[in-house]
């Protein structure tokens, strides 16, 4: 996967669902792909911010995982970094 594939399945998602804590459990997802490393890089009032979406990119995100972000609200901040609307 590459960023634009990327890009095009948050684009693309008409369908957001989940239960329970979508920033949470969004960031679950990313922290199995950085085990040893703060996912939770940083939040204002109502987002926050996770890894650069390359780097996640690189760590070997699979499209199973970019649909569940997806459906989760996450999106890509800034054209660089993952974040979701808390």
């Amino acid at each position: 996967m590459n960023i634009e594939e990327l890009k095009t399945i948050f684009e693309e998602s008409d369908y957001v669902s989940w239960k329970g804590d979508s920033a949470l459990q969004g960031l679950k997802i990313i922290s199995g792909y950085f085990p040893n490393r703060t996912v939770l890089e940083g939040a204002d009032h109502d987002i926050i911010y996770s890894v650069d979406a390359e780097d996640l990119i690189e760590a070997g995100l699979t499209e199973e995982h970019a649909i569940e972000l997806s459906k989760l609200n996450w999106m890509i901040y800034d054209d660089y970094c993952m974040a979701c609307y808390v």
